[in-house]
């Protein structure tokens, strides 16, 4: 990725710099070959006006919103799909985790594709593979085909980001890159906001069997990417790979490191999965959940024994200062919204029997006040220029917000307002403090030369940890009798998230260590407050 702060400079002074700060060749044919790039182009890839640099970002954004959508909506959609699809309540978790576990489990290897060999493709090809695969979806007509192929659709669905950063970085000039990765990335939390209206709002269509409404979700996502990707393949310029000249190409995809990591990750979701919904002791909990901690160390083991110009993941990257403090903080991120949105809406919609925009208006405020907190700290970003406060206080109005919905009672009437929306409020504005200021803290402790793939892992965090976060609670919502009409079940997820998030925050304080170097970390933050959502 191109450098926000510092995008023109030489080979030898990128690859130098890291040497001194790391003293170890984590980038070394990544890096030389990038800034040479850089510095032979001297500003974007490609010169385009500016209003096709700007409706390419629209589009970069549409991918954002749709990969945010395919999350946020199952929100609503979750009930009536398991109704239709005869979905046991155990296991309704997988109506959102079966896509966000490949999506997560993906995101690095699509960056290196898009890096090794050109973003273009892997934008345009993914982008369309998810929109056919949507329309498929819409006819499905029973559960484990829709499993399956939603997992298919979380591999497509990975290209977007990955690729829209690279994509961006070669349509924008270096003095416009700031400007347009925080719009993408706002994006993020506005498509969250749309994503549960307009879910609401669809719930609205009448028919049933294959005119429910969430088969028209995915019609409707069908119709607007497919023209779009098509067209993209004329819209968008083809950048180059990130080492084009470099032999062996083939053999940089660390294939079975990807390989590795992809069984680690879902092996480790299927296992908490039947664990929490049918008992710790069975062998469906047992069998997955031991495999993967025997493939997450393997993963490591065989980063470390080849090269390091190969290694999806190289080893010296978790030594960078904090790094891996900051990835195993982000675990607990997205959590935070998955466990509450999706037992709410369930509550109001199940025992309170309001309609589903009704109760996407009663989580209305959550998005409005993580939306308002992005702008903010872009106006304002030296607030989380220094991450350590910044992450502290968010992490402590995030265990307010579950401290307070777990005082409810009826979560309507008088008590919605004393404590749903006060949580609702200080919860998801802090959150979004939290999670700015854990990506501005791990973007600001990396070079740039390694921008783009630290960038990706931080999202496979995010996206695992929520995936772990909700087939906890699914669990959990089944040991007391009644499942989600007995608050006491949901009321127990949320003591759950709070013992996680008070030992998150006291491991981040035990072993977060503040840069020797504050000012250049405050000017740093200033320049890098890019939510890479």
């Amino acid at each position: 990725m191109v450098d926000l702060c510092n995008p023109v400079g030489t080979d030898k002074d990128k690859v130098d710099s890291f040497h001194y700060r790391h003293a170890t060749p984590v980038a070394n044919a990544f890096a030389e070959a990038e800034a040479k790039v850089e510095a032979e182009q001297g500003g974007a890839e490609f010169k385009l006006g500016q209003v096709k640099k700007w409706s390419l970002l629209a589009v970069f954004a549409l991918g954002l919103f749709v990969d945010m959508w395919s999350y946020s909506t199952f929100f609503i959609f979750t009930a009536e799909i398991s109704e239709d699809l005869d979905v046991a309540f155990e296991s309704q978790s997988w109506v959102i985790t079966s896509y966000t576990v490949t999506f997560a489990a993906f995101l690095l290897f699509w960056g290196r594709v898009a890096d090794l060999y050109s973003a273009k493709p892997v934008f345009v090809f993914g982008f369309l593979a998810l929109g056919i695969l949507n329309l498929v979806i819409s006819f499905l007509p029973d559960k484990y085909s829709f499993f399956i192929l939603r997992a298919v659709s979380g591999i497509a669905g990975a290209t977007l980001i990955p690729a829209s950063f690279r994509l961006i970085a070669a349509v924008f000039e270096p003095h416009e890159l700031g400007k347009a990765f925080t719009l993408y990335g706002m994006s993020g939390p506005l498509a969250s906001v749309t994503g549960v209206l307009v879910a609401g709002f669809i719930e609205y269509i009448p028919l049933k069997g294959q005119g429910t409404a969430w088969r028209w979700f995915f019609r409707i996502l069908a119709a607007v990417i497919i023209p779009i990707s098509i067209g993209c393949l004329y819209w968008i310029p083809k950048p180059r790979g990130a080492i084009a000249n470099v032999e062996g190409k083939w053999k940089r995809l660390d294939i079975i490191g990807a390989f590795l990591m992809l069984s680690a990750v879902i092996l480790l979701i299927l296992g908490l999965t039947l664990g929490a919904s049918f008992g710790w002791k069975k062998p469906g909990f047992l069998v997955p959940f031991l495999l993967s901690f025997v493939l997450f160390p393997a993963f490591f083991v065989w980063e470390a024994r080849i090269p390091t110009e190969y290694a999806l993941l190289p080893p010296a990257t978790w030594r960078i200062p904090n790094f891996t403090v900051f990835i195993v903080f982000a675990l607990f991120i997205y959590g935070w919204w998955g466990t509450n949105f999706l037992p709410f809406v369930e509550i109001y919609v199940d025992n309170h029997g309001e309609k589903p925009i009704i109760a996407a208006v009663r989580l209305l405020p959550q998005a409005l006040s993580a939306s308002a907190v992005t702008v903010l700290l872009t106006v304002f970003p030296i607030l989380v220029s220094r991450p350590r406060w910044p992450i502290v206080v968010g992490m402590l109005g995030s265990l307010t917000g579950f401290a307070l919905f777990i005082g409810s009672h009826t979560q309507v009437g008088n008590d919605y307002w004393r404590y749903i929306f006060p949580g609702s409020i200080i919860g998801s504005g802090c959150t979004m403090v939290l999670f700015t200021a854990t990506s501005v803290g791990v973007m600001t402790s990396v070079p740039a030369e390694v921008s783009g793939m630290v960038g990706a892992v931080l999202q496979v965090a995010f996206q695992v940890g929520a995936a772990v976060s909700l087939s906890i609670q699914a669990g959990l919502l089944t040991i007391n009798p009644g499942s989600i009409s007995n608050f006491k079940n949901t009321q127990a997820s949320w003591y759950f998230e709070l013992g996680w998030g008070i030992l998150w925050i006291i491991g981040f304080l035990v072993f977060y260590r503040p840069s020797k170097n504050a000012q250049n970390d405050v000017e740093e933050g200033e320049k890098k407050v890019v939510v890479a959502h």
